[in-house]
């Protein structure tokens, strides 16, 4: 089993965000029911952290967790965000040096920044020998979905390089949300549905074919909107292709808290070929251990080959892992 969507914060990177005086990333929120609190599993990249991450992946079945922050570099000052981007790039390559058949890293970069964006994708892709690249789903304010990041994904494109998406819990920017406390606990599913749907307006897939994009949380309500999408989206847009088929084109983590049906669902509407395991390693080992939170797949009623391929199959033709 590979795990698509595993976090790491080294150390180093929290001393270099006081140092630049960037903000400090979130842990989970408490549960607000009674349910027994449980210890979030480890993260950092400490040798203790490390053997029981090792640990942990053994006993749930899990043969490579490919890295990323969860918390990306992006400063409006262009020398804090080169400096942050190189710091976290070479943390997760000394920490993946230290269990290369277990570990594998996607690389951040330092946006808003072009250039410099995709020197340190050159950087990390060619020498560090990273797997592909990892964006939030915005930058400030902005969609990664907007033209001027199409230089990134061009470049991605240009690779055949995989390009994996992750919520920046900023309440898609609406007071609708961050007034009512959301940007937690369905900030990130809100995000991942606008990210799949600002990809599938400005044609991204079909444009930039070769680059493999994975959307965490399998893509949010976005499964469940592609038929309206179908009918009605191309009235304002337009559309290479229908949605349901620009939507085909990515692929789409498994993490969505043990909700079976939502998963059956979305094999059923994107394809079980269109699914990989995700994790969002530790965050929901505060509620359940990872076994579980990478296992309840097999209790989803689907075929043998739908759970070979989405254990393993897809995301060794995507990743070659």
């Amino acid at each position: 089993m590979f795990d698509v969507h595993a976090h790491l914060l080294p150390q180093r990177y929290i001393q270099a965000l006081k140092q630049w005086g960037a903000a400090l990333p979130l842990g989970p929120p408490p549960r607000a029911d009674d349910a027994p609190r449980r210890t979030m599993a480890p993260w950092s990249d400490s040798a203790s952290d490390l053997e029981s991450r090792l640990s942990l992946m053994s006993e749930a079945g899990v043969k490579t967790q490919f890295l990323s922050p969860g918390f990306s570099p992006y400063q409006a000052d262009e020398a804090a965000g080169i400096g942050l981007a190189q710091v976290i790039n070479d943390e997760f390559a000394a920490f993946v040096a230290k269990a290369p058949s277990a570990l594998k890293a996607f690389a951040s970069l330092p946006l808003p920044h072009l250039d410099a964006s995709l020197k340190e994708m050159a950087r990390a892709l060619d020498d560090l020998k990273f797997s592909g690249v990892t964006l939030n789903c915005a930058c400030g304010k902005r969609s990664v979905a907007a033209p001027y990041f199409e230089p990134i994904f061009a470049e991605l494109n240009r690779r055949g390089a995989v390009l994996f998406l992750h919520p920046c819990i900023n309440g898609i920017c609406s007071h609708f949300v961050c007034d009512w406390k959301l940007e937690t606990a369905a900030g990130p599913v809100l995000e991942d549905t606008l990210i799949g749907l600002h990809f599938i307006a400005a044609n991204i897939p079909s444009r930039f074919p070769n680059m493999k994009i994975i959307v965490p949380h399998l893509g949010g309500a976005l499964p469940a909107m592609l038929a309206r999408l179908d009918n009605q989206l191309s009235a304002t847009h337009a559309l290479a292709e229908r949605p349901s088929d620009a939507a085909r084109r990515m692929w789409y983590d498994s993490c969505i808290h043990g909700s079976i049906p939502v998963l059956k669902m979305g094999a059923e509407i994107l394809g079980a070929d269109r699914i990989l395991v995700g994790s969002d390693y530790p965050f929901l080992t505060s509620y359940e251990s990872y076994a579980e939170t990478v296992g309840y797949i097999r209790n989803c009623g689907l075929t043998e080959q739908q759970m070979t391929q989405i254990f393993e199959g897809n995301v060794r033709a995507l990743l070659a892992a």
